[in-house]
């Protein structure tokens, strides 16, 4: 029972009033039943405390009154097995729904030979009073609703490709002595006409709660912001999904801000648009050969083109990629920054829907700056910019940032299994004694009953990995070069005209 409610008042009495009934009736000689309506307790249970202090047995210490005990079912040492298996689970990304565990829960008891009740045998899992229960004895558990995570972050996300980059970013920092003000990291967010609406007041029991949008499905800005270890930013370089862009967008816009349109019309960042991006980014750092600056960027194809690395090079801009999949940990626009700043969005859209002013209007693209505008200085605060390049541990350049437990997914693909002995219970050896082996070590594990999600290992391609580099060395360039020319000599092949070759009937014609 989830919460046990007591039907009668029986037992409930205080201590001191039982000890003072054994002492009126022993030493002072008066009645039992005058006695115990007096101190409202039942006779016959002080008789018995009276015959046991009678005969000579200490109550001084005895627990008084009635308590129900429950039996439990399994004890600390199991309960304390499933505790660390789902612990486990979760930070693999592979937990165990509620019906999972209870599943899980009646085969380690019947696997390990411990009584269960009869429904639990009926349905073949654990009840849900067990359950409930359980959370009670373990408070470090909650039904969560998880955060789905593709299975290229879970695995690419491992010690060997994180540690790969802060090599470079040491090796660089060592060489370049680059100062918080001179660490940048630049990426891009996409800000839509349709918001996610913020929450607001309502009735209760109400079963659905509405909130008026714009559309659909909206159209797409893509804001690119960049911050520097020092708390700084340089003004957004937005992409509007118009071939031309209106000298008003960047007049609302934050003050230094480009708004650039887009070759077909997508919103969406291409390599043309990244290098005026760099360009931007170049105005505001003013990098030299004296004083370089190092831009941290993730993979993505338009940040990898022989232009942009030519750029960087002619304008002394250091490029260090993250490692692929990896930015959601690495990147401290992602960390701290641009979520503040999709929620300040969000609220100003909302704002303006709820404006009397704006009823019945849909919201445009030429609504879009006003938000930006609003929700920018919010967002890029010293405060967020320098937790997030901590929180990363990049500056100050710190590699036991990224805890152990964040590197559990890859275990699925990347990691090695665990040693047999671990996951197999202990057996007790042979021996000659009468001596029986402790209860503990026979326990077999759930590991051994549900065993965690392994893959099998991947069959070796010719495609070179993608691992974090630095872009604007020399060998980097020299391969993408090669790159380059490859594919315009494919493009050039596929564009020649095919000849027809005109075969010689074998038949005679009739």
């Amino acid at each position: 029972m989830r919460v046990y409610k007591r039907k009668t008042e029986r037992g409930l009495f205080s201590r001191e009033a039982m000890l003072e009934g054994v002492r009126l009736v022993l030493d002072q000689g008066q009645k039992i039943k005058p006695t115990s309506r007096e101190l409202g307790l039942n006779y016959k249970t002080l008789g018995r405390y009276v015959a046991l202090k009678r005969n000579s047995i200490n109550i001084d210490n005895k627990q008084f009154g009635y308590s129900k005990v429950h039996k439990r079912i399994l004890n600390d040492e199991q309960e304390q097995m499933l505790a660390d298996y789902l612990i486990q689970a979760s930070r693999i990304y592979y937990g165990l729904t509620k019906i999972e565990f209870r599943t899980l829960t009646f085969e380690f008891a019947k696997i390990n030979n411990i009584p269960t009740p009869t429904s639990w045998k009926k349905n073949q899992m654990a009840s849900k009073d067990w359950v409930y229960q359980f959370f009670n004895r373990h408070p470090e558990f909650s039904l969560r609703t998880p955060e789905p995570t593709s299975l290229a972050r879970m695995t690419s996300f491992n010690k060997h490709n994180v540690g790969l980059f802060y090599d470079n970013l040491e090796e660089l920092i060592q060489k370049y002595q680059f100062t918080p003000d001179r660490i940048y990291n630049c990426d891009e967010t996409g800000v839509t006409t349709v918001q996610k609406p913020t929450k607001m007041i309502a009735e209760k029991g109400v079963k659905r709660v509405g909130t008026a949008v714009s559309q659909e499905k909206g159209c797409l800005v893509t804001v690119c912001g960049t911050i520097n270890a020092m708390g700084g930013f340089i003004p957004p370089f937005c992409i509007f999904p118009r071939v031309n862009t209106q000298p008003l967008w960047e007049e609302v816009l934050p003050i230094g801000s480009k708004a650039e349109g887009h070759a077909k019309a997508s919103g969406w960042m291409t390599g043309d648009n990244f290098l005026n991006y760099l360009k931007h980014i170049h105005k505001y750092a003013r990098p030299s050969k004296e004083l370089p600056v190092l831009l941290l960027l993730d993979n993505h194809a338009s940040h990898v083109s022989l232009a942009v690395i030519n750029y960087c090079k002619e304008n002394d801009i250091v490029l260090l990629s993250f490692p692929p999949h990896c930015s959601h940990e690495l990147q401290p626009l992602d960390k701290t920054v641009y979520g503040p700043l999709k929620t300040f969005f969000n609220a100003a859209a909302d704002k303006w829907m709820r404006n009397p002013s704006n009823a019945g209007k849909v919201m445009t693209i030429h609504n879009i700056p006003i938000l930006i505008a609003e929700a920018f200085p919010k967002a890029f605060t010293p405060t967020n910019i320098i937790a997030g390049f901590e929180s990363t541990g990049i500056q100050p350049l710190n590699r036991e940032r990224i805890l152990e437990h964040r590197y559990l997914p890859s275990y699925v693909s990347d990691r090695p299994e665990p040693a047999e002995s671990a996951m197999e219970p202990q057996q007790p050896e042979p021996s000659c004694s009468t001596h029986t082996p402790d209860e503990s070590t026979a326990i077999i594990s759930p590991h051994v009953i549900r065993p965690f999600a392994k893959a099998a290992p991947r069959s070796k391609t010719s495609k070179k990995k993608v691992t974090s580099q630095v872009l604007t060395l020399t060998p980097v360039k020299r391969l993408l070069e090669e790159s380059a020319a490859a594919k315009s000599k494919n493009k050039a092949e596929k564009s020649q005209p095919r000849c027809k070759i005109n075969f010689p009937c074998q038949y005679p014609a009739p």
